[in-house]
């Protein structure tokens, strides 16, 4: 069969495509119901990436934020119909089933069942750090297709009763319960803690929403500069950038989820008020070097860890949070809009909206080719 599809082949430029979609093997095939724009699509659709990168990029197709459903599976894994989350991150392992990666004996990467036993290490830190790993609107084409062939291990089942406005929201949260997964490899917990979330935007939100939902007795707090946005935040308080009372907050662990340039004031504010001892964990994506107080960092004992993208548990444990707790009630706020795409121009208009966007959440595509 043929499945219609936009790619991005220059900035600010888009092409339709039509390819043929062939079941690989261990695969299902997909439809494409819902998917939302990414900052990381804006900067390919904006061509604010490195000339040489780009070049090598185009054409892609992005979006690997999506919802779909099942119309075939040969490995009977899903029914016909079923709901699904689709997990961008895809690893030889997890769709080929290998018994051995090759990269296990030089670091515990993969968690895939069947590889982890064979592993010396035991611990592994997910195969989201493979550096072999393809990433959908990154090295490998994305969703923002009507049909996919893609690896049932990378599909994750949705409950009915969750709404397709809800679980897009799948891979947002799931970046965020990486992030708290690396506490653990810190031997921090996130009980009884005061912990600081720096960063206004939805990555900050979001995971100031799953931090609420899972801690016990833990105060937590946002900082940010934008006051009508931190306003919608369901922080125990938020604080603006830069205020001095901050330091006596004495916060366990901090999340920067601010990235950008502004990465540099965010880390660096972190340092200078988190107590000694302290715990942080760097989620935002900065395009250059920033530059770092480690005098500070030395003197007081401070461990730091940095989290990229999330596994398929990570998926799997963000569709049990919609499931069974109440922070699917957060995710109203980040609904903006909900277009339906059924040409490229409905496709182009919401890259323009997101490109202009400046509030807390973003324009949900239905699509409908």
């Amino acid at each position: 069969m043929f499945s219609k599809g936009f790619k991005i082949v220059s900035p600010k430029t888009f092409e339709i495509y039509y390819e043929s979609v062939e079941l690989k093997e261990n695969h299902a095939l997909v439809k494409i119901n819902m998917g939302a724009v990414c900052k990381a699509d804006l900067r390919y659709f904006l061509g604010k990436r490195d000339k040489r990168i780009l070049g090598l990029k185009y054409p892609m197709r992005l979006i690997h934020e999506a919802v779909g459903e099942i119309i075939k599976d040969p490995t009977n894994t899903f029914k016909e119909g079923q709901k699904v989350v689709l997990v961008p991150n895809i690893t030889e392992c997890s769709y080929l089933n290998k018994q051995q990666c090759k990269y296990l004996k030089e670091k515990s990467i993969c968690n895939i069942e069947g590889n982890i036993d064979k592993c010396e290490f035991r611990n592994s830190i997910g195969e989201n750090y493979c550096p072999k790993a393809k990433f959908a609107s990154s090295n490998t084409d994305g969703f923002s297709c009507e049909y996919m062939s893609f690896p049932v291990s990378n599909l994750v089942p949705v409950d009915e009763t969750i709404e397709e406005t809800q679980s897009v929201f799948a891979e947002l949260t799931s970046v965020g319960m990486s992030a708290i997964r690396r506490c653990k490899d810190m031997n921090c917990n996130i009980d009884n803690k005061v912990i600081a979330v720096w960063g206004d935007g939805i990555v900050g939100y979001i995971l100031t929403c799953i931090l609420k939902v899972m801690t016990k007795n833990s105060k937590i707090i946002t900082v940010g500069k934008n006051e009508d946005k931190l306003a919608q935040f369901p922080s125990d308080k938020t604080y603006e950038i830069n205020e001095p009372s901050l330091k006596d907050l004495k916060i366990d662990l901090a999340f920067e989820c601010v990235g950008g340039m502004g990465s540099k004031d965010a880390i660096n504010q972190i340092i200078d008020v988190i107590k000694i001892g302290g715990r942080i964990v760097l989620t935002g994506v900065a395009e250059d070097n920033v530059a770092i107080n480690t005098r500070k960092i030395l003197e007081k004992g401070l461990v730091i860890t940095g989290t990229t993208r999330s596994s398929i548990d990570d998926f799997k444990r963000s569709v049990r949070l919609m499931e069974e707790t109440d922070y699917n009630k957060y995710l109203g706020k980040l609904v903006n809009d909900i277009r339906v795409i059924e040409n490229i121009t409905d496709y182009y208009d919401v890259f323009e909206i997101e490109a202009q966007n400046k509030s807390l959440g973003k324009t949900l595509m239905k699509f409908n080719f």
